[in-house]
């Protein structure tokens, strides 16, 4: 299920909602459905939970020899 950022275009409120099909969320302050879909960084669900797939060690090798 993907996770989306919107802007209300009504209220101005900012929220995440998960996608489900054809479904279209509403803004969970005003109910409004006139929203904006905002460009956010890719994110994936792993075993640890939810990561932007950064790194926060650099290049994101860890350990392993060279060969």
């Amino acid at each position: 299920m993907p996770l989306y950022e919107y802007a209300c275009v009504k209220c101005g409120h900012l929220f995440e909602a998960l996608v489900v099909g054809s479904r279209r969320p509403a803004c969970p302050k005003c109910k409004s459905e006139e929203l904006e879909k905002l460009v956010s960084p890719i994110g994936f669900a792993g075993a640890g939970g939810w990561s932007s797939g950064r790194s926060s060690s650099g290049c994101g090798s860890t350990g392993g020899g060279g060969g």
